[in-house]
């Protein structure tokens, strides 16, 4: 009688291997979809733009929240965020600096936001257009899918 208690009725045991089997395909599933478009992308917001757009007016807004005067950039200005966890990143507008330091950046980025000065976007709308083309073709930023954002921006 002690071996009929312990031993699980015939009925019961097909139950079993579908449910099994079941779990297995949604762990598969699961496995293959956090492959395909679970990539974690990288921390690095990125203002671009032509000399003069003010960038460094907006990254100073958002990092010190207060208004700076500002002067052409040589190099990168860079923040990280706590909360959320960001780095932001200002690249200085000069054609050539800005390819080169655009590249560094471009391969954590998470977001791209060009900035424009709606003040004289009209005179410079060729210069604009060209920055836009190179974000918009540079292979890390498409390879990470990563929003761009196109900010304009009225300096005067």
């Amino acid at each position: 009688m002690s071996t009929q208690a312990t031993r699980m009725p015939d009925s019961m045991s097909p139950n079993i291997l579908p449910i099994l089997v079941a779990v297995i395909l949604v762990i598969f599933t699961y496995v293959i979809l956090k492959q395909l478009f679970g990539k974690v992308k990288g921390n690095n917001i990125i203002l671009v733009g032509i000399e003069g757009s003010g960038k460094t007016a907006l990254y100073a807004q958002l990092v010190a929240g207060k208004e700076i005067q500002t002067q052409a950039s040589l190099t990168e200005n860079k923040h990280q965020l706590i909360d959320p966890p960001v780095q932001i990143v200002d690249v200085p507008g000069s054609a050539r600096l800005r390819s080169e330091i655009f590249a560094k950046y471009a391969k954590s980025a998470r977001g791209v936001v060009l900035v424009v000065d709606s003040a004289d976007f009209v005179d410079k709308v060729r210069e604009c257009s060209e920055v836009l083309y190179e974000v918009l073709l540079n292979g890390d930023v498409q390879k990470a899918r990563c929003p761009v954002l196109l900010f304009c921006n009225k300096t005067r």
